[in-house]
């Protein structure tokens, strides 16, 4: 019994760990379409733009896919949830 403790804690830490990492992948990729709104109007390389916003998409979907795999629980911000249901 003693050794399946020490194992739940290790996982309950991990899990605050990639849910904190999800919240803040979602606000670096919310930043990213944001900052790419704005200077697509402007004279400015838009590919770079374009492909820095994808990145953080790409982030934000690799751990969140992550999380629902280990199937974590944790605090989910309501914006979140309204993408997942977008794109899945």
């Amino acid at each position: 019994m003693i050794f399946g403790r020490k194992k739940r804690e290790l996982r309950q830490e991990y899990d605050q760990a990639l849910v904190f990492q999800i919240d803040k992948a979602k606000i670096d990729w919310d930043t990213a379409q944001n900052s790419e709104q704005a200077l697509l109007d402007g004279q400015v390389n838009v590919r770079l733009i374009q492909s820095q916003t994808a990145l953080q998409k790409a982030k934000f979907n690799y751990l969140y896919r992550e999380a629902r795999r280990r199937k974590t629980v944790g605090h989910m911000q309501t914006h979140v949830l309204k993408t997942d249901r977008n794109q899945f």
